[in-house]
Parts: C-alpha cells; structure tokens; sequence
C-alpha cells in the first residue's frame, strides 16, 4: 500500500487485507481495572513475603506515626524554600 492510499484511506484498506490470526483465543471474562489492581497487590505482597523471608528486608517497618512525622517534615522545608523564592522575588 503506498502512502497516498494510507494517508486517503487509513484503516479500510488494512483491516480488510488482514485478518485476524485463527489461533488467537479469546478470554471468556475480560479483566476490569479493580482485578488487575487486586492482582498486582497480591503479586507485590508475594514479592514482599519472599524478600522477607530470604533476609533482604531489614529495614522494620514504619508505624503510621512516623510517616506523619516524615510528612510533615518534608512539607515544612518545601514551604520554607517557597517562602524563601517569594521573598526574593519581591526584592
């Protein structure tokens, strides 16, 4: 197919020259978004479990506490640095 026909008919031409291939079988449920969140879920915390369990995990784990703490932190020293750029931009 030369680029003219392409550019003047895109898809016509190209779906009517193929077809699907005869071994491709379909999937009887489609997967939604949520299933595949749950399966990536589910397939991290394996990963997690066998990290865990082969000693690479040493790090413990945070408490809900200290991550609030790190938060905050963190928004504290961006809210000086933009504090900071205003000030000299007034200048």
């Amino acid at each position: 197919m030369s680029t003219a026909q392409t550019l003047r008919e895109p898809k016509t031409k190209r779906l009517r020259g193929k077809s699907a291939p005869q071994n491709t079988v379909e999937a009887e449920e489609t997967e939604t978004a949520l299933d595949r969140y749950r399966r990536w879920c589910r397939e991290c915390d394996e990963r997690y479990e066998q990290r865990k369990r082969a000693g690479l995990i040493e790090e413990p784990e945070l408490t809900m506490e200290e991550i609030v703490a790190i938060c905050k932190e963190a928004r504290a020293e961006r809210y000086a640095e933009e504090q900071e750029q205003k000030k000299a931009a007034c200048r």
